[in-house]
Parts: structure tokens; sequence; C-alpha cells
């Protein structure tokens, strides 16, 4: 037998390493697994649903610093060596493996873990259930979806944590996976496009905590602020003082892409805006206006005239003033990277395309007809390239001078493309934000989304809370075993305003409850989102919303703030 421990676990391993003997958590004296297993994959362009399972071992080796042993699969092509050392911050993990070819990904598994829950970072926060279906498993990429680099298995009075330590952008996977009586967790690495290198190296850890899952929370979150300079929200130079005082969204829709009929027209805007100001005080109230453009939505981006529909420019005018009469602030709908194809410029700036692993364009596209085949609707511009950084200041800085807006919403900032041409996207994201907020310092940017690489750029983010059950989003569907969780907003509310997606529920729809009370749970900011002119103002539901925006309104002010020497 092999054993491996540090002051918080305990892994002891059969003469066979890929079988795990025991799982103990040193500080709780529980037992996490009697019957365990590990396993590492290797994924190449090309074939990239048939892996090379490295499953024969060629050497073990008892170190002084831990254990060491190495893998091969069946033809000797693709080895492997794992390397487990006892470390302060937890057992440490050290993988390196290699391939006659490039690799794209390199997955280690682990198998047979005996968790209650298991707790992701992910969709807004996700807990998974020990009820979880067998033979069912959930991926998540990072950081897209998996939006901090750890996950939580908890147990009875404690329980294990398993995290990486990266500062720089890169990609990963975490899959989560039931059998009839235990967890799996998957931990994958991805290569940094172009992928051109036949070896790939990667470090994880794994830890033992007691008590509460926030202990292994705050310390993640400590890192986080030591390695990407975090501060508290209140020392945010881009998030406007004016913002604090926000508590509740007004969402009025304009115009839809379906019919030449909207929604709402700006003149119907402004008496919505009326209604809600008996209900609520207006300077608590952040008034978002999606579809205020062309003929919707994402409609020949990056154009965001007011639409003509609606009343065009004069009547926009009118109602941003009317609104800042009233002590409403005013954000619009935009997105970070969309260009269509129809726009005049796209020709020139097809170069700035978005380029994936691969070497495929990407962009947003939706099954219009039905054949499971998506038809392209807009380009994703890659946002580290400057020239599309100008052309965003051009745009939405000749719309905040011209209607003195006070925020901008970006859509789709929590995208993440691995690309193989162009600058790197993630920092080229970070970047793009930043650049915009440099520009018209006194006008908030909000983003969809929220993880660890844009959280230092965004002082509010919507939230994937209901949409972590239900919706294009819940995968998997809506099951009793998969609940929201408040880690992500526990992990980034001293950071970000977390406020309710784009796509929330009126009252009335068959959601709503459950919406509620997931964001609820969350700390969310509510949102109103008046999707036709028939809903209702003035309701029960409502006020219940702005009674939950009142005891966020004490939380906010509560807030401690974190030293100012901590701010850069």
């Amino acid at each position: 037998m092999l054993t491996i421990s540090n002051n918080t676990l305990q892994i002891s391993l059969e003469e066979n390493p890929f079988l795990i003997r025991e799982v103990l958590n040193i500080k709780t004296g529980q037992v996490f697994s009697t019957s365990g297993s590990q396993a590492v994959i290797v994924r190449i362009p090309g074939h990239v649903s048939e892996p090379a399972i490295l499953d024969k071992l060629e050497e073990a080796e008892v170190l002084n610093t831990g254990i060491s042993f190495s893998l091969m699969d069946e033809t000797r092509s693709y080895k492997a060596r794992l390397r487990l050392t006892p470390k302060d911050e937890g057992i440490s993990f050290h993988l390196k493996a290699s391939g006659p070819v490039p690799i794209w990904i390199t997955e280690w598994k682990i198998s047979g873990l005996d968790f209650e829950n298991v707790i992701i970072p992910a969709l807004g926060g996700q807990m998974l259930k020990r009820q979880m279906t067998p033979d069912t498993t959930l991926s998540y990429k990072y950081p897209f979806w998996w939006n901090a680099q750890f996950v939580i298995g908890e147990g009875k009075n404690g329980g294990i944590w398993i995290y990486t330590r990266d500062r720089e952008p890169r990609f990963k996977l975490l899959r989560v996976g039931r059998a009839e009586k235990s967890f799996s967790l998957t931990l994958g690495f991805e290569a940094d496009a172009p992928i051109e290198s036949n070896s790939i190296e990667a470090e994880w850890f794994m830890e033992g905590y007691k008590g509460s899952w926030k202990r292994p929370v705050e310390r993640h979150r400590k890192w986080l602020e030591g390695e990407f300079g975090l501060v508290n929200i209140q020392h945010n130079p881009y998030f406007p003082a004016w913002a604090e005082e926000i508590n509740f969204i007004l969402e009025i829709w304009g115009m839809r892409k379906d019919t030449n009929e909207p929604h709402h027209t700006f003149e119907e805007m402004k008496e919505r805006l009326k209604e809600f100001s008996l209900l609520h005080p207006p300077r608590e109230t952040l008034f978002y206006i999606p579809g205020f453009a062309e003929h919707g939505i994402d409609s020949n981006a990056p154009d965001y005239n007011p639409s003509r529909f609606l009343g065009g420019e004069e009547k926009f005018k009118e109602l941003v003033d009317l609104a800042h009469e009233m002590g409403y602030r005013v954000m619009i709908h935009t997105n970070a990277l969309a260009m269509t194809f129809t726009h005049p410029l796209y020709k020139g700036f097809k170069k700035f395309q978005v380029v994936d692993a691969f070497k495929r364009l990407q962009g947003w596209a939706m099954d219009i007809d039905g054949d499971w085949l998506s038809e392209e609707y807009f380009a994703y511009m890659n946002p580290g390239f400057k020239e599309w950084g100008d052309l965003m200041v051009q745009v939405l800085g000749d719309l905040i001078k011209r209607y003195s807006l006070d925020g901008v919403f970006l859509d789709q900032t929590l995208l993440a493309f691995n690309v193989s041409e162009g600058p790197n996207f993630l920092l080229g994201m970070k970047s793009h934000i930043e650049r915009l907020k440099s520009a018209f310092p006194e006008v908030l940017f909000s983003g969809e989304g929220i993880h660890e690489q844009v959280l230092q750029a965004l002082p509010m983010a919507q939230i994937h809370g209901i949409d972590s059950l239900i919706d294009v989003h819940g995968m998997e569907g809506r099951k009793r075993w998969k609940k929201v969780h408040p880690v992500s907003s526990y992990l980034f509310g001293s950071y970000t305003r977390l406020t309710a997606h784009l796509l929330t529920k009126y009252p009335g729809h068959l959601a709503f409850k459950l919406q509620e009370t997931s964001y609820g749970k969350l700390g969310v900011i509510p949102a109103l989102c008046l999707y036709k002119k028939s809903q209702k103002v003035d309701t029960p539901e409502v006020r219940k919303m702005i009674e939950r925006a009142d005891l966020l309104k004490e939380k906010f002010s509560g807030l401690k703030s974190l030293k100012p020497e901590s701010k850069k």
C-alpha cells in the first residue's frame, strides 16, 4: 500500500496505484472513499471522442517527497507521469502527458467518492445532491460556466475540495458524475491554442477541511485577492457613487425581431416609469432597456441607433431625460462582441473574428428551421484586437454623450474562447472592458455572467441563477437533485453587484416562484421584466420583490470595506 498525507488529508493507494484504498479527512476523521480509483486520458484533435486511455502501469516509485508513477496506453504511444506530493496547501497532483501528435486535453478522474453534496461555483452557484441520477455526468468548462477553479465535496462536518492555482487564464473542465452509491470528479486541462505541442502539463490540489463550505471558499477568496488585485466594490473606481443605491432593476423591453409591433414604444415606457415610481424610489432603480435599438436585441450590431419603430432618436432622448428628471439611472443593452454578417463593416472586420482552437470562425447561431443545425446570426469579434476596441469606444461614446447615459450593459462578457489566431481572448475581454471604463469613467459597465478572469473589470453583472436549473442553461433540465447554491455569490459578492439575468420571468410565469426563491438565496438584485404592454406593474409579487430589494439595501449599506491599501 502507498500512503501520502499532509495535515488535512490522507490518500492510501493499492500496490496498483490506479486503485484507491482510502481517502481520509484527517481534520474530521471521515472516510470519503474505501474502494475508489483514478484514471488518466488524453484527447487529440480529430479524435476528440476517442481518447487515449492511459490504463497501463509502467513504473511506480516512492520518493522522499511523495509518490510518482508512470502510465501509458495500450499502444505505448501516449505516456504520462503523475506525481503526488504533500504540501501545506494540500496534496499536490502534478501530471505531465505526451504523445506522438499534438494534445488537446488531458483529463484526470477520481471515482468512488462518498459525498453528501458536490458544490460548484458554476452558473450562479450549483449543488448536486447524492440523489443525483446514477450514470449521469455534468460537464462545466472554465471559466465559461465553471466560474472559479475549485469544486467542493461535502461530508457531515467538513469535506474535501479540489482546486487549481492558475493566475494566467487557462482553459479547464470539470465533470461531476454519479454512480449507484458514489460521485466521480474529473479535471481536464486544455492546451493553449494553437494546438501544436505533443506534451501537456498541469497541477492541482486536494485538501480536507472541517466545518462549513465557506472555509475553503474563504481560502480561495484570499488567493484571488492576492493574485488578481481585487478590491471591495466600495473601493472600485469604476463603480459610480450613484450605483451604491441601486437595489432594483426595472427592465422594459422595446423592439422585437419577429414582428414590427414593439413590446413597448418609448412613449409607453414613460408611463411604465411613472407607474413604478409609485412603488419604489427611482434613485434606487436602474432602468434597463433591452431592444431599444434598431429591430431589437443584436439587430445590425454594433449599431445601436434608437429604433424608429419605438419613436426614434427624438423620443428616446425624451425618455432618458424624463427618467433622469424622475431620479432613475438609465442603462442600455449592447453586446461586447457582436457584428452582424450584413453590417457594412463586417467585410473589413472579418479578420478580427474569433477563430477557435480548431481554426473555426465563431459567432452566435440559432436553429431557426428545426433541423438541429444552427444558422449563424452574427460574428464574434475578438475583444483583444485594438481595432474592435476603437470601434466600440466610438460607437458607445457617441451614444453615451448624445443621450447622457448612466450605464451600458455588455452582453456575453462571460464567453471564453481558446483562440488559435489573434490576441488571447480572456485577457482581451478584460482589457476591452477596462478600456471602455477608462474612456467613460462616470459610466457603469455591466456584463453577463461573472468569472475569475473578468471579475476585477465588472462591478456589476447579471448572474445565471434560475438558468442554472431550467431553460437553455439548465443542463439535464430541472432535477430535484440539482439546487442553486450561494457559493458564487458568497465568493464574488464583495467585488461585484449581482443582478437578475436578462430573461428573468414576469410574475405569473410557472417558473416565477422558483426564480424568486433562487434569487433570494443568492442575494441577487431583483428585476421586474416587462415584456408586454398588458403586464401590470403593481402586483403582490412585485411588492414582494421590492421587499427583497429593501433587505438588500440594508445589506449593501452594512458591507464592510477592504482596507484602502488593498486598492489597486
